[in-house]
């Protein structure tokens, strides 16, 4: 994040200044490749949620009854930056600006979701005044003119995303936000640096290149974009971690459980093995026999498991929104698994009953 002298607040001018030279220092610092200004970073806490409409009527209603996107405020280098795939037309650049045709770059989605299978270039998006960048006063929808259509960007996170209400997307360029709003979008703006080095080892050099004449402004409240991608997946890790402790404690009891009832069932038929072996059985062939019997219990347990897997899965995806089927992998993976560890817990019935002395489990009987 970043915050502009108190000094330059005052005027919409200053403040359009200040943060070209923000800008301008900064390409100056070793290492940093490319550089731009945005409002609202994916994966980070804040977001702004505007209503749109395809038509000035549309974009007149009840905001409840509008669709919504996410609006980011951005320089035109904002692409090359975080590295978003331009699919059509345009990005900003510095001939988009305040008295020039109004401009919006939009993702795939809102092009999806507001133009369906036409060209979505060229055509004109309305907003609605009270939240429009374009404007401050209240009236008509302000129309924007759709110049290009980027990649989606998984604003919510790499878990989050997919299940979030709003996903569509769109840009505007900062150049064209209105006057009596620039104090407010300079105390929401960050920059985004891509870098040839370490980022945080350039986090220093930064801060000294943009602090102003005054040393008063300050860069804060850095984050590189691998922890951020962290930080929106460390529930899902969690719970992972914790399911997966959980698995290998039920992994254990079960394997707890096959070795007693084995140990139980082979004690019971020690006679009968001292028989087998008086009469010629070797230990490998008594192994064998102890192995054979309990996979065949263990398969039969595995295909009433995955049956009821399969069960309980759809009855979740009618319960659960968002809850996906269980894909044949997962079964190919955990049943081999199941079935190997049941088979070393049976192991060591079966190697006691392999080592039986005959003539004492003759006696016995």
């Amino acid at each position: 994040r970043m915050a502009l002298s108190p000094g330059t607040l005052a005027s919409p001018a200053k403040i359009r200044v200040a943060w070209q030279e923000v800008l301008d220092a900064a390409r100056g610092v070793p290492g940093v490749e490319s550089i731009a200004m945005v409002d609202t970073v994916p994966m980070r806490e804040g977001n702004n949620q505007i209503g749109y409409g395809t038509s000035q009527a549309l974009a007149s209603r009840p905001d409840n009854q509008q669709p919504h996107a996410l609006a980011n405020s951005v320089t035109p280098d904002y692409l090359k930056v975080m590295g978003i795939g331009l699919l059509r037309g345009r990005f900003f650049d510095d001939h988009d600006r305040i008295g020039g045709e109004n401009v919006v770059v939009i993702d795939g989605v809102l092009a999806k979701q507001a133009f369906g299978g036409l060209d979505a270039v060229g055509q004109r998006l309305w907003i609605p005044s009270p939240v429009s960048p374009f404007s401050s006063n209240a009236g008509a929808p302000n129309p924007a003119r759709v110049v290009g259509v980027v990649a989606h960007v998984r604003y919510w996170g790499l878990a989050s995303d997919d299940q979030a209400k709003v996903r569509a997307q769109l840009y505007y360029p900062i150049s064209q936000v209105a006057d009596p709003l620039m104090r407010r979008w300079s105390e929401l703006m960050s920059i985004a640096v891509r870098t040839g080095i370490d980022p945080l080892k350039i986090v220093q050099p930064l801060q000294r290149a943009v602090h102003g004449a005054a040393n008063d402004q300050v860069l804060y409240d850095v984050h590189t974009l691998e922890q951020l991608v962290g930080d929106s997946l460390a529930r899902q890790r969690f719970l992972l971690l914790l399911f997966g402790v959980f698995a290998a404690l039920a992994l254990l009891l079960a394997c707890v459980g096959i070795y007693g009832v084995l140990a139980y069932l082979t004690g019971q038929r020690v006679p009968e093995i001292g028989v087998r072996m008086a009469l010629g059985a070797s230990s490998g062939a008594v192994l064998w026999m102890v192995l054979r019997q309990s996979l065949a219990m263990i398969l039969l347990g595995a295909g009433v498991g995955a049956a009821a897997a399969v069960a309980a899965g759809r009855v979740m995806q009618r319960l659960v929104d968002g809850m996906q089927p269980t894909g044949l992998s997962v079964f190919a993976v955990t049943i081999p698994v199941l079935v190997v560890a049941a088979l070393i817990a049976s192991l060591i019935p079966a190697r006691r009953a392999s080592l039986v002395d005959p003539l004492r489990a003759l006696r016995q009987e």
